[in-house]
This record gives C-alpha cells, sequence and structure tokens, in this order.
C-alpha cells in the first residue's frame, strides 16, 4: 500500500488542525500528514474508477498536487467527505480525456507509440528517448524505472534511497518537462 509521507510526531492532530496548519503556510508536511490519513481511501477509490494499480497510484500522487491547491481555496468542513469528492471527481475526469490523440501528445502515461502508423511511431519514439536524455538525472532515472520498467514509486524510492515525495515530484516534474519537449518538437516539425 501507498505510505505517503512519514508522521514526525506520534501526537494525534484533529483532521482541522493539520488543515488550519498548511493554510497557514506551516508547510505541505501537515497537509503530506493529513493526507496519508486518507490515502487508503483516495487509492480505492482511484483503483475502483481507473481499474489499474499504476493508474490509480498516478491519481492518488496527481490528487496530493490538486489537495496542495485547493486546500488553500476552499473552506473545508468535513475533510474526509470533501477529499473523496475531489478523488471521484479526479478520476471522472481522468476517464473523460481521450486516450489516444497524436495532435497533442500525452506523455503522462506512456502507453506506447502501437496506436500509430508505423512511420509517426518511430519518429516520435525517437523524439522521446531524445527529450528522456535532456531530463536532469533523478528525473531521468525515476521516470525510466515507473514507465519503462514498471516499478512502483516505493520501488523507486528504495532503489534511489529518496523519500516518496521525493520520488512523485521527480516523476510527475520529469513527466511536464517531457511534455514540454515533445511539444515543442512537434512545433519545429510544423515550422
Amino acid at each position: 500500500m501507498i505510505r505517503f509521507l512519514h508522521s514526525k510526531s506520534n501526537v494525534p492532530e484533529s483532521d482541522a488542525t493539520l488543515l488550519a496548519a498548511y493554510r497557514a503556510g506551516e508547510g505541505v508536511e501537515a497537509l503530506g500528514r493529513l493526507y496519508e490519513r486518507y490515502v487508503e481511501l483516495v487509492y480505492g477509490v482511484c483503483l475502483n474508477y481507473l481499474k489499474t494499480e499504476a493508474d490509480a497510484e498516478d491519481a492518488v500522487m496527481a490528487i496530493f498536487e490538486q489537495l496542495m491547491e485547493k486546500a488553500k481555496m476552499h473552506e473545508v468542513q468535513h475533510f474526509r467527505s470533501w477529499l473523496y469528492v475531489l478523488a471521484k471527481n479526479h478520476c471522472l475526469m481522468q476517464l473523460r480525456k481521450p486516450q489516444h490523440e497524436f495532435s497533442e501528445p500525452d506523455f503522462v502515461q506512456f502507453e506506447g507509440v502501437s496506436h500509430l502508423e508505423e512511420e509517426h511511431s518511430e519518429e516520435q519514439e525517437k523524439q522521446l528517448r531524445e527529450c528522456i536524455e535532456q531530463l536532469p538525472m533523478q528525473q531521468r532515472s525515476s521516470i525510466e524505472l515507473f514507465y519503462f520498467q514498471e516499478k512502483s514509486y516505493q520501488e523507486i524510492a528504495a532503489l534511489q534511497k529518496e523519500d516518496l515525495g521525493k520520488i512523485r515530484s521527480f516523476i510527475q516534474n520529469g513527466r511536464r518537462n517531457l511534455k514540454i519537449c515533445m511539444e515543442e518538437k512537434v512545433e519545429k516539425l510544423g515550422n
């Protein structure tokens, strides 16, 4: 099961206390501890909707990123219920996204290139490899382990001797950087 952040304190804090600490600017650690309480709930919701463990794990991390923004914008009275709705809505939005579009590459999932015509798939795969090589070392190794060797976040954290939050960050930033790189390559081809 996913462990999000490790608590540094054995003193139980209420959901409202941790949320208030985060909103007061005390850092993401308080929100991480709060999210860790409900990560199994979020994972279960995501697995129910998205059907695969890998997609559910990705969603758990993406939902935390959304939570960092939305927790500051919304007054939350019942965190558990609110988080459940946030997770459900995230999953529904994922299910509504088109899965395979060549016109706007989505390298978040790395589904492979078998759905493309052969000439496009070889070129796209070459461009993807070039973009991966341009990533910073930690992002590159995390992306390769996660997508090409199908390692879990926990396995990558153990292999790289990093905490889970950093691995999540390396993968998310790596995916974003890959998307930007690929968009630039597509744009150059169009000119």
